[in-house]
């Protein structure tokens, strides 16, 4: 009953997203697929490095230089002032502090290529479960938590924590 009831939730889920989608069009419409395709490869990642799919450093390595590819200034070109009629989820806040959101860009381009570069380290050290919960935290700028690791497993924490910061700023909850 449990499974059913889970299926049905992920069905509706990923239903609400493609209509979602649907109703998008230009720029609000590519960074909504360039983001779904962004959490398609995170949550392959961090399913590899908790052993639920076979570790493949090249996969790995792909998806971290895939990502690195759409961030960064491609990511903030996606974002021109004023796109953020519905269906979109970006907040105001965007256009308000520009400069903290292509921060967290930048940030994301740069964790993304060193997980491209960490892929070949096999996955030892503490992830999340699930990406979502991976944040930047006061540990991390104190020396503790996650700065005392290093290889893939730090580099995909700090890709999914970069995702996280920059949805809980400027991001509408779903």
């Amino acid at each position: 009953m449990k499974s059913w009831l889970l299926l049905s939730a992920l069905a509706f889920s990923v239903a609400s997203v493609a209509i979602a989608h649907e109703k998008a069009t230009g720029v609000v419409k590519e960074r909504m697929e360039k983001m779904e395709r962004f959490e398609e490869l995170v949550e392959r990642i961090f399913a590899m490095m908790h052993g639920e799919l076979s570790y493949d450093p090249e996969a790995v390595r792909r998806a971290g230089l895939e990502i690195q590819e759409g961030a960064g200034k491609h990511m903030t070109a996606l974002f021109p002032k004023g796109s953020n009629e519905a269906p979109s989820e970006a907040k105001d806040a965007i256009w308000l502090d520009f400069e903290s959101f292509e921060h967290l860009s930048l940030m994301l381009e740069s964790w993304s290529g060193e997980l491209a570069a960490q892929a070949e380290t096999p996955p030892v050290g503490n992830l999340p479960k699930k990406w979502e919960n991976a944040e930047m935290g006061p540990a991390m700028m104190q020396g503790g938590g996650m700065m005392r690791q290093s290889g893939s497993v730090f580099a995909a924490w700090h890709v999914a924590a970069t995702c996280n910061a920059c949805h809980a700023e400027f991001r509408n909850a779903d």
